[in-house]
């Protein structure tokens, strides 16, 4: 088997914070994709609707 060598510098090991974790939330849920998958799948969307203001990290 081939395996490229990847490049140490390319990599980045490092978590991203809580504030960039909640960003990327919201502009996910304002997308489009995110909207057609709600739409096409309604238990999804009760589902969401029913732990939206749940604390799920501590």
């Amino acid at each position: 088997m081939n395996f490229s060598k990847i490049n140490a510098n390319s990599i980045n090991l490092e978590m991203e914070t809580e504030d960039q974790y909640k960003l990327k939330a919201k502009n996910y849920r304002s997308s489009e994709e995110y909207s057609k998958m709600i739409s096409l799948y309604p238990i999804l969307k009760s589902s969401i609707n029913e732990c939206k203001d749940e604390i799920l990290v501590a």
